[in-house]
């Protein structure tokens, strides 16, 4: 201090007592305003935090017989490779970082990562990778802090092995690099990406296929047949003493195909074998219709669903009388055949 740069026989005068104070309480006002101010905080640990997950939306994968990409930009534009159906939209993610030194350029990478089915079962799984952000690169503000985008890519496996049909759930780890002081730094981050897989379609019966109220004559050495048409119509071919005589109400049957994707061609496949139709009494005495050529309209090569994902189809077949000395009786005769709906 200046009190000890005085001479030791010096004695302060009237004026030169006042300016020695004022010079002490210049220096301790300086002391204490240096005391009072904050030291920097350190940084805190880098984290992510997602304020919207990273979703490939819902797909259908009705093949897996070569590896296809699904690539999802950060301004949540999709292209979709030959294998995917598109049923619902993809979204990219959103995250923010803190704990990052501020005013800084960061770059993002992802290594490659498995996305597998939820509940844990055996099945094909895809792989996420690719990942790009919007900015880019991600620049942090004052306070170490950004957000951004996240779109990336998902891959089929092309393994032959089917996707089965559930939510899909991956975990991949981002890689951050930046630099502090010219230094290069590396941060690990994880994060959660998700799908669902609805390759199935669901079809439900509206209207069974119904062949009305007949009157209708055996004979073991002929057949007689009705031909219901999708559209309604009937065709009745009668054959030596085989008779089917009809008293009306015939109707095709409506199916309804739902939770598919807008637009997408599906392909309707329908019974080749014979089907049989016995009376309510099960009765091995009396005869039997057998139904066969089924039709559906639309037609497979015309069926595609509307914009909710939906279709209405009608299917007809041909009844046809059993060739035996058996009898038809009174009473209700029903059977059940199985059709498919797939992309």
């Amino acid at each position: 201090m200046i009190v000890s740069c005085r001479h030791p026989g010096w004695r302060p005068s009237k004026k030169n007592h006042r300016r020695l104070n004022c010079y002490r309480w210049f220096f301790l006002l300086v002391t204490t305003l240096v005391s009072t101010l904050p030291l920097s905080p350190a940084l805190a640990a880098p984290q992510i935090v997602a304020l919207q997950r990273l979703d490939f939306g819902v797909l259908a994968i009705p093949a897996n017989s070569v590896s296809s990409a699904l690539a999802l930009s950060p301004l949540g534009t999709a292209t979709y490779g030959s294998a995917y159906v598109y049923v619902a939209a993809a979204t990219p993610g959103r995250y923010r970082l803190t704990g990052y030194p501020a005013f800084t350029d960061i770059s993002v990478s992802m290594a490659p990562g498995t996305v597998s089915l939820s509940s844990g079962a055996p099945g094909a799984q895809l792989t996420v990778s690719a990942a790009a952000t919007k900015p880019s690169p991600i620049r942090t503000d004052i306070n170490g802090q950004a957000e951004f985008d996240l779109g990336a890519t998902l891959t089929t496996s092309g393994s032959g092995q089917p996707y089965q049909d559930g939510t899909y759930l991956g975990r991949p780890t981002l890689t951050l690099s930046f630099s502090v002081a010219e230094v290069p730094q590396l941060s690990y981050q994880d994060i959660d990406v998700d799908l669902e897989l609805r390759t199935s379609l669901a079809v439900a019966q509206v209207e069974p296929l119904n062949f009305g109220r007949l009157a209708v004559f055996s004979s073991p050495g002929s057949q007689a047949s009705l031909a219901l048409s999708p559209n309604g119509g009937v065709a009745i071919n009668n054959i030596g003493a085989a008779r089917i005589i009809r008293f009306g109400s015939e109707t095709p049957g409506t199916f309804r195909v739902t939770t598919g994707a807008a637009f997408a061609p599906v392909t309707i496949t329908l019974p080749t074998d014979t089907v049989y139709l016995v009376h309510q009494s099960q009765s091995a005495d009396v005869a039997r219709f057998l139904v066969t050529d089924f039709v559906a309209l639309p037609a497979t090569g015309d069926a595609k669903l509307n914009a909710l994902g939906s279709l209405d189809f009608r299917v007809g077949a041909t009844l046809r009388t059993e060739q035996t000395a058996k009898h038809f009786v009174d009473g209700e005769y029903a059977g059940t055949f199985s059709l498919n709906v797939e992309y």
